[in-house]
């Protein structure tokens, strides 16, 4: 790149790159054609990051131009850093050979989306530019084989996996099999799953806990009426805690989301009247619940014992994983607490505020206290932030518009 002359304004790449993304095509035009001094930068912004759509194969389409561009002019596939493909089953016909264009270890990031799920295309994973990112996002595997291709990237250090309509049949996830060695350098891990006790969650981490730096699971808010039996949600949560204690470097654990307590029913088959279960509405959850008032069974607070047992010192909450112990027992060693609220009061501020009291007075490392939750709860979380500030501890309320399906999670992986 050409030196700028004596007195010119400098613009910086992220400056550029800011510009360039909100403008029109017309704009983008004119700036490819700026000075001299503009062209490095300009392609470096708009060649950095790009997207294409398999079900828009005509010509003239934005996608089909951009991949005719970094045919013919080589010299502009080593700006390329990231590539979002959106796929589906109406651009079959619409190959991804293009991939091959960009050598080994030249991206940084690939994201992959399906839509219907099925039209992921494990081939794809199996491509030479593909095997060596060193962080891959992926929506929609829905298959074993799918699955373990995303486990199989051996320079891979971070996934994020949505398996939010992953089978969640646990004699079908129980035949799956994964090989850690497949991916020896992954240590940071996001799964978007349904509901928090799926046993796909267990599966990855009995291959995958002991090399982890990180670990983040989304629960999306429930689909249907579901119920577990209390044993078996007992099982997951033993398993669970067990797998992050085996993690040494595994520092980082996050539940969010915002799901709804209500889909969650944990029934105990010894206190049900057996005629619930044999009569007529035995067809119908929501029968039984409605009769048996099983909605007012709580989800087991497993993190309690997660914190004091492993070396975690970053750990995110949901709401039924954790009650007043958590606070009264936390080990000197955490250093984050975030928590996803929804509802009208915080039932564990007394306890949090005890704990933010005594920070300074038995030394602990607590540093930051992160809230998510709609923003006209902003006010609930007063005394919280101001006794935040009062021991040294950083406070930060995230507000999450309503219906709360999406709350911030991406950012998750790279904050600290």
């Amino acid at each position: 790149m050409f030196a700028n002359p004596p007195g010119a304004v400098q613009v910086n790449e992220d400056v550029l790159h800011e510009l360039l993304l909100y403008v029109g095509p017309k704009e983008h035009v004119a700036a490819a054609l700026v000075s001299r001094l503009w062209t490095l930068p300009a392609q470096k912004a708009l060649y950095r990051s790009i997207v294409f759509h398999t079900w828009n194969s005509a010509p003239q389409s934005s996608g089909q131009r951009l991949i005719e561009a970094l045919r013919n002019h080589s010299h502009l596939r080593a700006l390329v850093r990231q590539i979002c493909i959106h796929a589906s089953p109406a651009g079959e016909d619409q190959a991804l050979d293009w991939v091959d264009m960009f050598p080994p270890n030249s991206l940084r990031n690939l994201t992959y989306i399906c839509w219907p799920r099925n039209a992921f295309d494990i081939a794809l994973l199996k491509r030479d530019v593909v095997r060596t990112v060193p962080h891959l996002t992926a929506s929609g595997p829905m298959t074993a084989d799918g699955l373990r291709a995303c486990f199989d990237l051996p320079l891979m250090e971070t996934l994020e996996l949505d398996l939010s309509e992953w089978e969640t049949n646990v004699r079908i996830q129980s035949r799956l099999s994964l090989d850690a060695s497949k991916a020896p350098r992954l240590k940071h891990l996001y799964m978007n799953v349904t509901y928090f006790h799926e046993p796909i969650v267990n599966l990855v981490l009995a291959a995958f806990a002991p090399q982890l730096h990180s670990l983040h699971i989304h629960v999306s808010p429930g689909k249907k009426l579901t119920y577990m039996i209390e044993s078996t949600q007992a099982k997951w949560a033993k398993d669970f805690t067990a797998h992050v204690c085996r993690g040494q470097n595994l520092t980082r654990v996050v539940f969010s989301g915002f799901p709804n307590l209500q889909t969650f029913v944990i029934l105990d088959p010894a206190s049900m009247d057996p005629e619930l279960l044999a009569g007529p509405t035995s067809g119908s959850l929501a029968g039984i619940v409605s009769r048996s008032g099983s909605t007012q069974n709580k989800l087991q607070p497993f993190l309690n014992e997660l914190a004091q047992r492993s070396v975690v010192e970053h750990l995110g909450c949901i709401e039924g994983l954790y009650t007043e112990e958590l606070f009264q027992k936390l080990p000197r060693t955490m250093r984050v607490l975030e928590f996803y609220i929804e509802e009208e009061t915080y039932p564990c501020e007394g306890a949090l505020l005890d704990l933010l009291g005594r920070v300074q007075r038995d030394g602990l490392s607590l540093r930051r206290v992160r809230v998510f939750a709609p923003e006209e709860r902003r006010d609930v979380f007063r005394a919280i932030e101001a006794a935040c500030k009062e021991n040294g501890v950083e406070f930060e309320f995230f507000p999450v518009l309503p219906p709360l399906h999406n709350p911030p999670t991406r950012p998750a992986i790279v904050w600290d």
